[in-house]
């Protein structure tokens, strides 16, 4: 078949163009949530939009952490905790999208009792009880926010430091820890296994999982590519949410006991106009921001527009 000047031109300007953008390697947690990452990559949905992207999968944001300051990652999926120290350290970064905002239909993270332990049936039953945890993360602000909001005596939890999540399910299932805070699908397995919900997240108003681009990456374009990117894979999951179980498990985020009969997470309840949860507001950055103020992981409360691109 015979091309026309115009059509090859059009081909090779297309190849220039993707031979050469450079790849934005974006680090990701082992979370039900972040599959939709995964997706984006697996269906094209980056390059449809112009971007290179690769995901790197990490098993802590203390790792995350680590290879965003050795200059190893362009963005990543994690937390405002996060975004907020690496910005203060020099690493300056936004909040360019939501993968997980709570939602009274959806839990996120939830704290659980092993089935090996009795004697634990409500979050009063706690007393200088060892929670397996991980401070200066999401995991840590929420345990903080679920002893106010359930106004917990100071001493009822005593937390216990295990930064990778894997080892965390580990030590819970064994029972080498009484209780712990794990993220979905791990909440849903604990309890398929036994174990029980003490405490789960779906009564806050947080965004509990974003996704972070280096300041280098945060123009206008590169921020609108990628979300729509991310919401046109948000959308394939909820339309076709068994053809990405085996991804998920493929990619560690969902355990093999549960690639059937888990329910998937939905991104799509908030009315947003592309059908991502919403950004966090200037409240969240202000309530997360003293929280962090307060536990010294940072010296002063970040401007809003710092930290989020609108």
């Amino acid at each position: 078949m015979k091309l026309t000047q115009g059509l090859l031109f059009t081909i090779a300007a297309a190849f220039a163009a993707t031979a050469s953008a450079e790849t934005l390697e974006i680090g990701a947690l082992p979370a039900a949530d972040s599959a939709v990452l995964y997706v984006a990559e697996a269906e094209g949905l980056f390059q449809k939009e112009g971007l290179d992207v690769k995901v790197v999968p990490f098993k802590s944001a203390l790792e995350i952490g680590a290879a965003m300051r050795a200059g190893r990652l362009d963005g990543h999926f994690g937390d405002l905790m996060n975004v907020f120290t690496q910005n203060e350290t020099g690493i300056k970064q936004k909040v360019v999208l939501t993968t997980t905002h709570t939602h009274p239909e959806q839990r996120c993270f939830g704290m659980l009792v092993s089935s090996k332990v009795k004697k634990y049936e409500k979050l009063g039953d706690l007393n200088e009880t060892s929670t397996a945890m991980s401070s200066s993360t999401i995991i840590d602000y929420l345990l903080d926010r679920m002893k106010e909001t359930e106004s917990l005596p100071a001493g009822a939890v005593k937390n216990l430091e295990v930064k990778q999540i894997p080892i965390r399910l580990q030590m819970l299932q064994s029972g080498q820890v009484e209780t712990a805070m794990l993220p979905e699908p791990l909440v849903t397995l604990v309890e398929q296994k036994g174990g029980r919900v003490l405490w789960n997240d779906s009564k806050l108003d947080e965004a509990l999982a974003i996704v972070a681009l280096k300041a280098a990456y945060t123009d206008e374009k590169t921020v609108s590519s990628f979300r729509r990117a991310v919401a046109a894979a948000a959308k394939l999951m909820e339309e076709k949410p068994d053809t990405y179980r085996p991804l998920m498990v493929k990619k560690g985020l969902l355990p093999p006991p549960l690639a059937n009969s888990y329910k998937m997470v939905r991104f799509s309840m908030f009315g947003t106009a592309d059908g991502l949860p919403p950004l966090p507001t200037a409240e969240e950055v202000r309530r997360v921001g003293e929280w962090m103020v307060q536990k010294k992981m940072i010296k002063a409360v970040p401007a809003y527009e710092d930290v989020v691109a609108p």
